[in-house]
C-alpha cells in the first residue's frame, strides 16, 4: 500500500486557487489524473495552465457553479466521461470569509454560505457517489475550517457552516461504506492562501506595520502551538494520504491539521 495514485481520476472543486489548487497539485504530482473544478473560468483556466506546465501532462478544466445542481452533475458527469473512471472527489469550494458578529449578519449571508458550501459539498457527492469507484479505490473528501471547533471572533457563520460539513461527511461514510467509498474530511487551520495574504498586507497597510508582523500577531492571538501558519501545500498532503491506500480503513473520520491550534479563543 502506496501513496502513489497513478491511473486515478480525481475531481477536486475551488481548484483555481488556494488550498483546491495545492490538493490538485499535490494529487497530480502523485500521479492521479486531475480533474480541476471553480466557477470562474478565466482563474480556472489559469491554474489549469500552471499546472500544465511542469510536464505538460493534461488537466481538465471543469467550469461549473456549485449552487446548480445541474452544472454540478454535468461537471462530474464530464470528468468521468474524461477519466474512463472516478476515483476522489476533493470538496475545496466555498465562499469567500466575511467576519461580522453572528447577531448582526443577515440571515441571507447564512443562507449563502450554506448553499455554497454545505448544499454544494452535498451536490457533487450525490452526483458522483453513483460514478466513483466501488473497487476500493473511491474516496470522497471533504475541507471543512477549523472555526467548526476553534472559537474565533466574528467568525460564526463559517463556523456553523464547517459544522454541518463536518456532520454531512459523517452520514455520507455511513451511506458510502456499501458502496467501498470512504468519507472523511480535513479541518485546516490558519492557512496560507492568496485570500489571506491580500487581506493581512491590507492589515498591515492600515497598521502602518507589515503582513508579516500582522500574521504573527494572529499566530500568537489564536494561540498556534508551532507559532506559524499553514503552507497551502500542507494541507494538500493529508488530501493525498485519504486518497491513497494507506487510508484503506479510514472513514467519517475529520483529521485536523492545525499546528496544535488553540481550542478557544477569548
Amino acid at each position: 500500500m502506496i501513496l502513489e495514485l497513478q491511473g486515478r481520476v480525481a475531481l477536486v472543486t475551488g481548484a483555481s486557487r488556494g488550498i483546491g489548487y495545492a490538493i490538485a497539485e499535490a494529487l497530480r504530482r502523485h500521479g492521479a489524473h486531475v480533474a480541476a473544478l471553480a466557477r470562474d473560468k478565466d482563474a480556472l483556466d489559469a491554474a489549469v495552465s500552471r499546472l500544465t506546465a511542469a510536464d505538460g501532462e493534461p488537466v481538465l478544466a471543469v467550469p461549473a457553479d456549485v449552487t446548480n445542481a445541474a452544472s454540478v452533475r454535468e461537471a462530474v458527469e464530464t470528468a468521468h466521461a474524461w477519466g474512463g473512471r472516478l476515483d476522489i472527489v476533493v470538496n475545496c469550494a466555498g465562499p469567500q470569509l466575511s467576519p461580522s458578529p453572528l447577531a448582526e449578519t443577515p440571515d441571507t449571508v447564512l443562507t449563502g454560505y450554506l448553499d455554497v458550501k454545505l448544499a454544494g459539498f452535498h451536490r457533487v457527492a450525490s452526483a458522483a457517489l453513483p460514478l466513483i469507484s466501488g473497487t476500493g479505490t473511491g474516496r470522497i473528501i471533504n475541507i471543512a475550517g477549523q472555526t467548526a471547533r476553534t472559537l474565533v471572533p466574528n467568525a460564526g457563520v463559517t463556523g456553523i457552516t464547517n459544522a454541518a460539513v463536518i456532520a454531512l461527511t459523517s452520514y455520507l461514510a455511513t451511506e458510502g461504506a456499501d458502496r467501498h467509498v470512504l468519507v472523511n474530511a480535513i479541518s485546516p487551520g490558519m492557512t496560507l492562501t492568496e485570500g489571506w495574504i491580500s487581506r493581512h498586507d491590507a492589515m498591515a497597510a492600515q497598521q502602518g506595520t507589515t503582513g508579516e508582523a500582522v500574521r504573527d500577531r494572529m499566530t500568537k492571538g489564536v494561540g498556534i502551538r508551532l507559532g506559524r501558519w499553514a503552507e497551502a501545500s500542507e494541507i494538500a498532503q493529508a488530501a493525498v494520504f485519504l486518497a491513497s491506500d494507506l487510508s484503506s480503513y479510514i472513514t467519517g473520520q475529520v483529521i485536523e491539521v492545525d499546528g496544535g491550534l488553540t481550542k478557544s479563543v477569548t
